[in-house]
């Protein structure tokens, strides 16, 4: 008997292959938007949703029957009110490890399409003109990763033992120093946020979408970076305050941004009057970190492994974040 699981359109489309490959759940597709999801849970008697990186605040969690699975086709679950989640006793899961090294290699080439000014040269040669500029080499530059997980590691790997950066890491957690160099690249961990800052040619945001990150990046974070540094974020729009970033590169005290996440997505700015888009040294991305051949199969297998999981009740082989409703 097959497992009856409603999927928002964006995700399946993404990997329908890899969806229909799994001939024991059937997979109905619904428009993303919250209300939606709600109606075809109760017109389909589904207990299982599988959503992408929208909001969902309310009815969905009124919908969906005790014991449900809301399955995350990513990494980030900011979108999911947890606490409803687990007052309703129902399963939150994600697919983490899966999009690692398509986010951190999506961040590094920011940061390369900043330093050679790919975006501005392109815009102008497609206008007819035909203007060298000079950019700057990322070897010997150095690249604070602000915050240390998975993705951080990786862009350090990179930035490192690829380009020959100079990296410093800055993470909440304490982390062993000298596995952070020797594995993964870190030439020192900072125990200063602002030190740090002040030493880097590019900061590199990988924080996670908690209440206490909202706004890390603000006007004095920005202030303290070093005068022409650069910011790149592929975290969520959420830590970061576009207006503020706005008003340091329109000052000239950064030299430009690298920004494939946002407050609202689509983007619009919150001041009409401070439109990133406008800007020339900013290069912007439709939240495409994980957007590779390679992350969605992972991430499609990783939500059937967690679908098939739950079906069973075998709860110790769920990516559950909301544990407590293991308790």
């Amino acid at each position: 008997m097959q497992t009856k699981v409603l999927i928002v359109d964006r995700v399946y489309q993404r990997s329908k292959v890899d969806f229909n490959k799994a001939t024991d759940i059937e997979f109905i597709v619904v428009a993303k938007d919250e209300m939606a999801v709600a109606e075809e849970i109760l017109k389909q008697g589904v207990s299982a949703v599988v959503l992408a990186t929208d909001a969902y605040v309310d009815t969905l969690y009124k919908s969906l029957p005790e014991g449900g699975l809301i399955a995350r086709y990513g990494v980030g679950h900011d979108g999911v009110d947890k606490h409803k989640a687990t007052q309703r006793k129902q399963f939150v899961t994600i697919t983490p490890g899966v999009l690692d090294n398509s986010v951190a290699e999506h961040a590094v080439f920011l940061m390369g399409c900043l330093a050679r000014q790919i975006a501005i040269q392109d815009a102008a040669i497609k206008n007819g003109n035909w203007n060298k500029s000079t950019g700057f080499e990322l070897k010997d530059k150095t690249l604070l990763v602000l915050g240390c997980g998975a993705i951080g590691k990786r862009v350090a790997e990179i930035a490192c033992f690829g380009f020959g950066m100079n990296v410093i890491g800055y993470d909440a957690a304490k982390l062993d120093a000298t596995e952070m160099k020797e594995k993964h690249g870190f030439n020192e961990m900072a125990d200063s946020l602002d030190s740090a800052l002040g030493k880097a040619d590019i900061v590199s945001i990988h924080l996670p979408a908690i209440e206490a990150t909202l706004d890390t990046v603000d006007a004095g974070f920005l202030a303290a970076m070093r005068k022409g540094s650069f910011v790149i974020n592929t975290s969520r729009g959420h830590v970061l305050d576009e207006m503020a970033l706005y008003d340091a590169i329109e000052s000239g005290h950064l030299g430009g941004a690298g920004l494939d996440v946002f407050k609202k997505e689509p983007y619009e700015p919150q001041d009409t009057n401070k439109d990133l888009r406008k800007m020339k040294n900013i290069v912007l991305a439709p939240h495409l970190g994980s957007s590779t051949e390679a992350a969605s199969t992972k991430m499609a297998e990783s939500v059937i492994k967690n679908i098939r999981a739950w079906a069973n009740k075998d709860y110790t082989a769920m990516n559950i974040v909301n544990t407590d409703i293991l308790k």
